[in-house]
């Protein structure tokens, strides 16, 4: 069996001229590595659900998979014979090694999962956002007056399935009944204390009837559709005009720690 190394932070030298892969080509590389031995994922690829591209680099493939759930990267050495499964590091530039791809999904799907927007600027932003999220709520202490004055920020909820009060959050949020009053739950969610939000955010969601709730609920199925489609990992992730994927920290304003 062909063996897995978990967790590996090796050398990387980010070389110039990288070949993106055809889905063909990808799915090729992909079947000679033992993640492909999962019959599930051959199903939901030959399906459609799951999406695989690639990027050839001088040593290794980089070889993304993105599912109904998220996406996740994995590294094929040239001869095929090691998958590589964690972060890899480029010890000089300190810097995770991601790949970029040029966007070739709908632009209609993600509007579509557009649930709010806020911010007075003429940049357009895409943002993938749980409102329960520690990083979440720290992009948000860093970046707030940068946001606010210089773009305008398109926000796509993503309530995460390990936060046991990210829906009800999200349902407090998205049942206000303008796009002004649904930024400020959510800044209000973001920015509050924790303990005290989820003993409102549960007792205002009592008030909610099974109908607004199920209207919430399609509301979020769009939203997940269009995370799907953005390929985010998790959350925070942070999209420009293109929807292409930019560092979060590149929004925190200079001299500001």
């Amino acid at each position: 069996m062909k063996k897995i190394v978990l967790s590996l932070s090796v050398v990387v030298s980010l070389f110039a001229g990288d070949k993106l892969l055809t889905f063909s080509e990808a799915h090729s590389i992909l079947k000679e590595s033992v993640i492909y031995d999962n019959p599930a994922l051959k199903q939901l690829i030959n399906k459609g659900r799951v999406k695989v591209k690639g990027v050839e680099k001088q040593d290794f493939y980089i070889i993304t998979i993105q599912t109904p759930n998220g996406s996740g990267d994995i590294f094929i050495t040239k001869d095929k014979k090691y998958t590589i499964i964690g972060r890899v590091i480029n010890n000089k530039t300190k810097e995770e090694l991601k790949p970029k791809y040029p966007f070739t999904g709908s632009k209609k799907i993600v509007e579509n999962g557009i649930m709010f927007t806020f911010g007075k600027g003429k940049k357009d932003l895409y943002l993938v956002t749980d409102p329960e999220c520690p990083f979440c709520r720290l992009m948000e202490a860093k970046t707030k007056e940068n946001l606010e004055k210089n773009y305008k920020v398109h926000v796509i909820l993503f309530p995460l399935s390990f936060h046991k009060d990210a829906k009800a959050m999200s349902y407090y949020i998205l049942s206000a009944k303008t796009n002004e009053e649904k930024a400020k739950r959510f800044k209000e969610v973001l920015t509050g204390n924790k303990q005290e939000i989820i003993k409102k955010v549960n007792a205002f969601n009592k008030t909610l009837s099974k109908e607004e709730k199920e209207k919430i609920d399609k509301e979020l199925a769009n939203s997940r559709k269009a995370v799907m489609e953005l390929g985010a990992r998790g959350t925070p992730s942070v999209y420009d005009e293109n929807f292409s994927k930019i560092n979060w920290g590149t929004l925190i304003p200079k001299g500001q720690k």
